[in-house]
């Protein structure tokens, strides 16, 4: 084993861990995360994020990252499309000026996976999934942002 997949495997299993770690303390927050609030075809992201990385950290374990080409083509499709949504999401908060810090690592999180894999990504793949993540997130996120001072 190469020096990079093993690293690549420890990020494969932290990183989703994490993700699902920050989705769960978002829960509690009562800074500015508290305000905003978002969903994908009307599923909290909240939940989608969990689901998300525990499905991403699933595809990181032996039984089925043995699957090879299949897996690869999934993760790559996955971290791409969710790679779109994030910028949205990022866009929507700039464009509010109201940021939460657990969403910003979230997609740190996901661009760091993103970049562990991108050398051994199929690349016409990964850009059809980013397309294809813009698109979902500009026609199927709704996301609000709640007065604190009310």
């Amino acid at each position: 084993m190469k020096t990079g997949d093993g690293i690549r495997k420890i990020i494969d299993r932290a990183l989703p861990v994490i993700g699902i770690g920050l989705m769960v303390f978002y829960e509690v927050c009562d800074t500015s995360c508290s305000s905003l609030q978002g969903t994908f075809w009307g599923v909290d992201l909240r939940w989608i994020g969990i689901l998300y990385m525990a499905v991403l950290l699933v595809m990181a374990l032996p039984p089925v990252s043995r699957y090879g080409s299949p897996v690869r083509h999934l993760r790559t499709m996955m971290l791409s499309g969710a790679l779109g949504g994030e910028i949205l999401l990022v866009r929507f908060q700039i464009v509010h000026q109201t940021y939460c810090l657990f969403c910003l690592v979230f997609g740190l999180c996901i661009v760091a996976l993103f970049v562990a894999h991108f050398p051994k990504m199929n690349k016409w793949l990964a850009l059809a999934a980013l397309l294809a993540g813009l698109a979902a997130f500009a026609l199927f996120f709704k996301g609000t942002v709640l007065s604190l001072y009310t």
